[in-house]
């Protein structure tokens, strides 16, 4: 026959596996969420009070190669805006009201996609409804973000990726203007 001491034991451990089972759901929730997308702050990195193209590359280039590093997914990051496109008085720099209508713009882009359950620009899907800002875009493939043809695509080839298509839609801009 068992103890009193046994029976406790056998009680409190099968209590302690049916909360471990219950929490564990919310502990993996919980880090899956997403940090707030960085402040004009962060991106002014010389504290000028405006944003500069090379400070908001390099920014958006180190917040990709820390979220592939991380194994995060990159919704919007297809749809994101380039630098020109917040730039709305092409001055060469981003001022905060800029820089926040451009978020607000991105997020209201984001929100109204997920309503027509096109994901937040993942995979084939994104570039067949044709859309980075209106125009057609064609997706990338393996052996162009594959740049040193290793067979691999880091997150350092990743986001040089993402910097020359988002300097290329810049000088398309230019060019439409």
């Amino acid at each position: 026959m068992k103890s009193p001491e046994q029976a406790a034991f056998k009680t409190i451990l099968i209590i302690a596996v049916l909360i471990a089972i219950a929490v564990l759901p919310l502990a993996a929730r919980a880090d899956s969420h997403r940090p707030a997308p960085p402040a004009f702050t962060d991106f002014d990195t010389d504290g000028d009070g405006r944003v500069s193209a090379k400070e908001f590359d390099t920014l958006r280039a180190e917040r990709i190669a820390a979220n592939a590093a991380e194994g995060r997914q990159m919704r919007g990051l297809a749809s994101a805006p380039g630098f020109g496109e917040v730039d709305t008085n092409d001055d060469g720099f981003l001022d905060e009201a800029e820089f926040m209508a451009g978020r607000q713009a991105h997020m209201a882009e984001m929100q109204k996609r997920r309503g027509q359950g096109q994901g937040g620009g993942h995979g084939g899907r994104h570039g067949q409804q044709g859309g980075h800002h209106g125009g057609r875009m064609s997706m990338p493939s393996f052996e162009d973000l594959d740049l040193d043809d290793n067979g691999c695509i880091d997150a350092t080839e990743f986001a040089k990726h993402q910097a020359s298509h988002h300097a290329q839609g810049r000088s398309k801009a230019s060019e439409a203007q």
